[in-house]
């Protein structure tokens, strides 16, 4: 397998993540090296909001604190 590196304008980067995943041969691994967008933090907080719901519902377990803690010192 390659791997291909491409920079897509942000605004053109939706239509292009649309129409690359009609190609079954095609994975996306998404990496921002400038910092992510507004859409991408938005997108963000929205999978957070459902994590927590899932957890506040009991289908989902969290992470102890200590164990956040140490994830955020990785970065």
């Amino acid at each position: 397998m390659a791997t291909v590196i491409l920079n897509v304008e942000d605004k053109k980067l939706r239509f292009f993540k649309k129409m690359i995943r009609h190609f079954p041969f095609v994975t996306i691994h998404e990496t921002n090296l400038d910092g992510d967008t507004d859409e991408h933090i938005i997108e963000h907080i929205r999978e957070a909001a459902k994590e927590m719901r899932l957890v506040e519902q009991g289908k989902a377990k969290s992470t102890p604190f200590n164990e956040f803690l140490k994830e955020l010192d990785e970065l």
